[in-house]
Formats: C-alpha cells, sequence, structure tokens
C-alpha cells in the first residue's frame, strides 16, 4: 500500500506552482508575439524569405546657360552581383575563374567574396554594356544560378576639366561629394528602383517565383547661369597665366553684375572630374607614389578646392572701393576735391606705410586720382578723416565679414578687424586692402555694386530645374540684398574707374572698341621672407552699360614679370573681356584703329603659280617665302596664314607646293621687349605678329616656348609701363 508523505505533497504543490507560473509566462509570451508585436515579427519574416537589390536612378544632366551643352549626364551601366549560397560549393571556383576572365578581375578576388557566407556580394560595378552581356551570355549558357546583372549609372563629364571645382563629383555610390554635384544633390539623385524576390531559409532563391520590379525614378536637370563657351575663354586665359608666371594657383570668376548671375568661374591647376581620385597635374603624378595617404588625401582636397569661393587673401588695392564709397557716402570728401597730399609715405604710430611709387611721391590729388594712381596714402587720409566705426559700418554694408551666399558648398567668408579691438595701424593697412582677408567672388560682388548702380546682389550658378519631362520646376529669380550706396556714389567711382584703365595704373586692360572701368592689385600674404604676392585685377566693360565684371586674380607668381597686378592680371582680363563681349555680340562703344601699322587681309594663294601669288602679296604689301626654292610656273597648295587673316604690312606668307614636311620653329619670349624689338625677334624666327597697343611687351599669345609652324601669327599686348604699379 502505497501512500503520499506530507513531505512529496509539498513537493508537488511546489512543481505545480511552478510549471502554473511557467505557462501563465508562455501565454503571456504568445500574446505578445502573436498579437501585440505581430507586425515586427512579420517584417522580420520578410526580411528573411526576401532579397532586394537596388536600381541606381539616373542622375539628372547639368547643362550650361544655352541649354545646348550637357556638361554632366548620367549613362547606363550596369552592377554584378553574387548570391553565394545559390552557388553550389564545388562549382564556385568555374564561376570566379570565368567572371574574372571577362570582368578583367583577380580570380581570388572573386572567389573570395563567392565563398563569404552572405546575402549578396558585389563583384564588379559600373560594368560597361559590352562586358555585361558577356556575363549574361555566360549565365544562360551554363546555367549558372546565384550571379545577377542589374541597371547601374556612371557619371561621366563631357568637357572633362572644364569648369571641374563648380561642377565637383560623385562617389561610387553616384552621391554627389563635390560642388553642383553636392549642393544639388536631392534634385539630381532621383529616387532609386529595386527588384524583390523570395529566398529561402539559408538566403538562396527559391523557384518557381517572380520577381517584382519597381523602377527607379530619374533625378532633375539642372541648367547653369554658366556659358560654356565664355567659361573655356576664361579657362585659356588662367591656365596660360598661371604657367608663364609661375603662380601657385589662379581664379578668375565673371559676374553679370545686373543679376549676380557667375557667367564663368575658373580654378587652375584643375582636375578632371572623370577621374577625380587620380593626381591630375606632372608634378603631383611624379611624387603621388612617394605620398603618404594622409598626404594624398590633403592634395586632392587641394585639388578639388573651388579657391574662388573657399579661399582668402589680402586683395590689394582692389578694395580700395570700399574705402572711396565710405568717404563719399559721409561726405568726407568729393571726387574733385584735392584734398589728399601723397608725400611717398605715412607715419602711422610706429608704422613707416609707403605708396608704391614712393620714389616719385603723387603730391597733391584728388579721390578720383587717388583711384586712378592706386595711391595708399589717399585712403589712409581717408579712413582717418572717418574714423574706426564710420568706416566699418560700410565693412558690414559690403557683407565682407560674411558669406556671398553663393548656392556653391565650401564659401568662407571673409576675415576682417573687430571694430571693438581695431587700431589706427589697422585702419590705415584695411583702407588699401592688407591685414584683412575676402575671396576672389567676394571682391567680384564689391564691383557688381559699383557697376549696377549700389546694389549688393547675391550670386548663384544654377538658373533653372527642370524635370525629366522638360518642363520646368523651378526657376531662380536674381535677388538684390540690398543698396549700399547711392546711384551717385556708384557713378562717380565707375567714372574713376575709367580713367583708371584709360590714363592711369590700369592700362594693360584697355579694349579697343570698349569703354573698360577697372582696378590694380598687389596683395601682400604674409610679411619679411614669408611673403606671397597675390597679383589682382578686375574689369568692368561697357562702361555705358555695363555687362560684365571680370575679376583675376594669381596667387605667388614667381616669374621674370613680377607680381604687379596691372602686369600680369591686367591684359588678361582685358582679353577676356574683348572676347566675351564679342561673343555675347554686344555692340562697340566706338571704332578704332589698333595700332598705326596699317593692316591688310591675307588673300587665298592656293593653286596660283608662283609668279601670280607674289603679286598679288605685293599689291597687299606681304612678302612671299618658302624652305625651298620656288620657280615662277610652280603650283601653290598650301600657305601660313590661311586666307583671311589680318596681318600688318611687311609681314610674310609661307607657301608649299608639295606636301612636304612644314617648318617649325619654337617661339622666342620677347615679354618686357619693346613692340619693335619684339617684332624683329618674331621675324627672325619666321613669325607673323598682331600688335596690340604699343610700348612695352606685356603678353604674348603664343606661350614661350612652344613649337608652332613657321609663319604662324603670334599677337602681343603692348603698353606704355612707366605709370604700372
Amino acid at each position: 500500500m502505497s501512500y503520499v508523505t506530507l513531505k512529496n505533497q509539498k513537493r508537488i504543490s511546489v512543481m505545480m506552482i511552478i510549471t502554473g507560473i511557467l505557462l501563465v509566462l508562455l501565454c503571456v509570451r504568445l500574446v505578445f508575439v502573436q498579437i501585440l508585436d505581430l507586425n515586427n515579427f512579420k517584417e522580420k519574416a520578410y526580411e528573411q524569405q526576401t532579397r532586394e537589390r537596388s536600381i541606381s536612378a539616373k542622375r539628372g544632366n547639368i547643362y550650361d546657360s544655352t541649354g545646348e551643352k550637357i556638361l554632366a549626364q548620367s549613362v547606363s551601366v550596369n552592377i554584378i552581383t553574387a548570391v553565394p549560397n545559390s552557388i553550389d560549393k564545388e562549382d564556385k571556383e568555374k564561376v570566379a575563374e570565368n567572371l574574372a576572365k571577362i570582368l578583367e578581375k583577380d580570380k581570388d578576388d572573386v572567389l573570395a567574396k563567392l565563398r563569404k557566407n552572405s546575402s549578396t556580394e558585389i563583384i564588379a560595378s559600373k560594368v560597361d554594356q559590352e562586358k555585361s552581356k558577356q556575363v549574361l551570355k555566360y549565365i544562360e549558357e551554363e546555367k549558372v544560378e546565384g550571379i545577377r546583372v542589374d541597371e547601374d549609372t556612371k557619371r561621366i563629364y563631357p568637357y572633362k576639366e572644364l569648369l571641374a571645382q563648380v561642377l565637383g563629383f560623385v562617389g561610387t555610390d553616384n552621391q554627389g561629394l563635390y560642388g553642383i554635384e553636392k549642393y544639388y544633390d536631392d534634385e539630381l539623385a532621383g529616387i532609386p528602383g529595386k527588384i524583390v524576390g523570395s529566398t529561402d531559409g539559408k538566403g538562396r532563391e527559391t523557384p518557381f517565383t517572380n520577381e517584382q520590379y519597381i523602377a527607379p525614378i530619374q533625378g532633375k536637370d539642372v541648367v547653369l547661369t554658366i556659358d560654356a563657351t565664355i567659361q573655356s575663354i576664361v579657362e585659356k586665359y588662367l591656365s596660360k597665366a598661371v604657367k608663364e608666371n609661375i603662380a601657385e594657383y589662379g581664379m578668375i570668376v565673371v559676374l553679370r553684375p545686373s543679376t549676380g548671375e557667375v557667367l564663368a568661374m575658373a580654378n587652375y591647376p584643375t582636375f578632371d572630374p572623370n577621374e577625380p581620385f587620380s593626381p591630375y597635374s606632372d608634378e603631383l603624378k611624379e611624387k603621388w607614389e612617394a605620398l603618404s595617404r594622409d598626404e594624398r588625401t590633403k592634395e586632392l582636397y587641394n585639388m578639388w578646392r573651388n579657391k574662388a569661393i573657399s579661399d582668402t587673401q589680402e586683395p590689394g588695392s582692389t578694395f580700395k572701393i570700399i574705402t572711396a564709397t565710405a568717404a563719399l557716402e559721409e561726405n568726407i570728401v568729393d571726387m574733385e576735391d584735392k584734398v589728399f597730399n601723397c608725400q611717398g609715405s605715412m607715419k602711422i604710430g610706429t608704422w613707416n606705410i609707403k605708396c608704391w611709387r614712393h620714389y616719385s611721391p603723387h603730391g597733391t590729388e584728388s579721390l578720383r586720382e587717388g583711384i586712378l594712381n592706386s595711391c595708399n596714402p589717399v585712403f589712409m587720409q581717408a579712413s582717418q578723416k572717418m574714423g574706426i566705426d564710420a568706416f566699418c559700418k560700410y565693412i558690414s554694408a559690403f557683407n565682407l565679414d560674411s558669406k556671398t551666399g553663393i548656392d556653391l558648398p565650401g564659401e568662407v567668408s571673409g576675415i576682417m578687424h573687430d571694430p571693438s579691438s581695431m587700431t589706427a595701424v589697422d585702419l590705415a593697412t584695411t583702407s588699401f586692402g592688407q591685414t584683412i582677408q575676402i575671396t576672389t567672388l567676394q571682391t567680384a560682388v564689391n564691383y557688381s555694386a559699383i557697376a549696377n548702380g549700389g546694389y549688393l546682389v547675391q550670386p548663384y550658378v544654377v538658373k533653372e530645374i527642370k524635370s525629366g519631362s522638360g518642363n520646368y520646376d523651378k526657376k531662380i529669380e536674381s535677388k538684390v540684398v540690398k543698396q549700399i550706396m547711392s546711384e551717385k556714389t556708384a557713378s562717380s567711382i565707375l567714372s574713376a574707374l575709367e580713367d583708371t584703365v584709360a590714363i592711369g595704373t590700369g592700362k594693360s586692360a584697355k579694349v579697343n572698341g570698349y569703354r573698360v572701368a577697372g582696378k590694380t592689385a598687389t596683395g601682400e600674404n604674409g610679411r619679411g621672407d614669408n611673403t606671397k604676392y597675390l597679383a589682382g585685377f578686375v574689369g568692368i566693360a561697357p562702361v555705358s552699360s555695363p555687362e560684365i565684371v571680370v575679376m583675376m586674380n594669381l596667387y605667388n607668381p614667381t616669374g621674370p614679370s613680377g607680381h604687379g597686378g596691372a602686369t600680369l592680371c591686367g591684359p588678361v582680363v582685358g582679353s577676356i573681356i574683348d572676347e566675351t563681349l564679342r561673343y555675347l555680340e554686344v555692340k562697340t562703344d566706338y571704332t578704332v584703329e589698333e595700332n598705326t601699322i596699317k593692316e591688310m587681309i591675307v588673300p587665298n594663294l592656293n593653286e596660283l603659280t608662283v609668279a601670280e601669288a607674289r603679286k598679288a602679296l605685293l599689291d597687299q604689301g606681304f612678302e612671299l617665302v618658302s624652305d625651298i626654292e620656288l620657280k615662277d610656273e610652280d603650283i601653290i597648295k598650301d600657305q601660313i596664314p590661311k586666307q583671311g587673316a589680318s596681318l600688318m604690312e611687311g609681314s610674310t606668307i609661307r607657301v608649299y607646293i608639295d606636301d612636304n614636311t612644314k617648318q617649325t620653329v619654337a617661339v622666342p619670349d620677347v615679354r618686357t621687349m619693346t613692340s619693335e624689338k619684339a617684332i624683329e625677334e618674331f621675324r627672325k624666327a619666321g613669325l607673323n605678329v598682331r600688335m596690340v597697343g604699343a610700348g612695352f611687351v606685356l603678353t604674348q599669345d603664343v606661350t614661350p616656348g612652344e613649337v608652332i609652324e613657321k609663319g604662324s601669327i603670334v599677337t602681343i599686348k603692348c603698353v606704355d609701363t612707366t605709370e604700372l604699379p
């Protein structure tokens, strides 16, 4: 006979209680899982049983202002992915070998990805259509499981380095990383699509299931204010100036002063946004392998940086219009009052600050004369009359202590003195553009206010955003920030700046046919042995109705022509103004002869006999030359220069009677020579010359040392340099 002791009864009771508690907990958990947290577990189940493959959206195009030239576009490529668990172990090596061969990859790298315990591995991205077709053919013929070819896009820049720092570039995921690509990434990027398929518990694709395709939405297009032709003109002259003057870098900004539209913005050295992570210059390529990872990153950032908006420097004398504006607006002086005196230098505290022409002081001057002579004492004296508070009020009016607000990433604000701690020396040096720093763009905006009647405009580079259907979603309107001076003050300063180009320190920027206003600058960055100069020039044209403001800076020029803005930048700005206004078909202000030397048009000599050609050239004042002995009856097959070129009397036309190799010559360096000596040197070399202006040669186009065909034309720009700073 069995029986239960009291002790056993207690044990059974405890076990039943514990079991009851566990059952209650289990029920609670079941309620939580099946009711309260049902959606969460549904999502987890969906994630485990499905696989999504992303499809990149095609980024919108970037157009120049004409809407015709595409500066950035996306083309269709493909991405090759693998589902490692869907490939049999014994087949992985063979699959890796074939994929590596088609895609030109390392077999071991591909095999390592196929052996991973992951749901998806990218084998290759940005694969062109030809290779993609080969992969698809291999998959179909060999019935390979687990390899997919999906849509992708690749960003290309058809004009390569043109506008590189402004356009920026994209990363491997097609996300904008710099420039317009970054600033307008939300508009350009579009919305990615995807392919959704089913998988089993091991992540393998399940049979007899259909994949769901969700198409991507293409990004919107943007239209710039920048004209690709004007940009090309600017970059041509900037690269030449940086190379010839051995400068660290150069920057040019071209604005439409009435609206703030950026017509061109150039930096040199530049890079190719199609290959943004590769060294671009020959100098950088040579030292690339020896650089550390951090050093390479630093060099790349320097290469990408849009220095026109991201670097500040002491501007030098282009800043003097701020002081002139303040003096006129505060009624300290009238433009024509001769109340200033230049004795070559001024004593401010313990500093003795010189005028650039300290060796021959300007004497008594008006504000107008101070501007066209670029005389530092005039502006130091004007700032003293105003005082620190009044002067700093206009620094704030020009927004020099803040950003311009341009629609580009990376812009920095100017660096100004704190008015509360500003000294008399700070006031004096700031008055002519030293001991403070601003960007090249800020200077261009300052001069736009002079050109447009006194209004501060906000610069911008994108004028329209449109959808893929071509409909305009948004048009960006120009924005006037505020009026910072009276129309009378702006007109007075513009008049003085015109005198600066006509008879003052800016004569190197004269343009035949157009009235040009401008200002020279030579800023100093650093002091003593560490000084690096900033050569600068800003031009406004045509004065009668300003269409463009052109601001140029060269940082640390170390070439034989020195570091003065009048000498290095003035002629370049003049050439850009000339070509740009003619491209825009802006009517000239007047008609003038470029030189006292008579010029004639080169006739067509092809198919003439040598005797006939000599007679035709004699009538035009030209001479016929050849590298071989010619007979009167020989027939001319080619000539240099070609028909239609304009040449001065006494020039030579080189002719060829067969397909013999044309003769070449290295272009001599005639800079700083007199125009007469330069013409003599070119003719000795067998080259023709076109001369603009008279006096000493400031610039020449073609670059010295470049090898060109004999008979070619080299243009020289000359000016009387006795009054250049």
